[in-house]
């Protein structure tokens, strides 16, 4: 269980980083507009895949935190 939990903790390090990433892309490398809050500010197609991709590892470290408490539990 150890190793599984390990690899699921290092897949969410993963995830979290490369959606922090596409969030940093600079405006160039980010799609087509998908909604415009004003002139200056728009959510944009790779905006939106970096915070899926956030949610996800988020999601997945969680998980690998409660599945390492009940293993150290027994």
């Amino acid at each position: 269980m150890g190793g599984f939990t390990r690899g699921l903790a290092v897949l969410a390090l993963l995830i979290l980083l490369l959606g922090l990433l596409f969030l940093a892309l600079p405006d160039a490398y980010e799609g087509p507009m998908l909604y415009q809050i004003n002139d200056d500010h728009a959510i944009r197609l790779v905006d939106g895949l970096g915070v899926l991709l956030l949610l996800i590892g988020t999601s997945l470290a969680w998980t690998a935190a409660l599945l390492w408490q009940r293993w150290r539990a027994r």
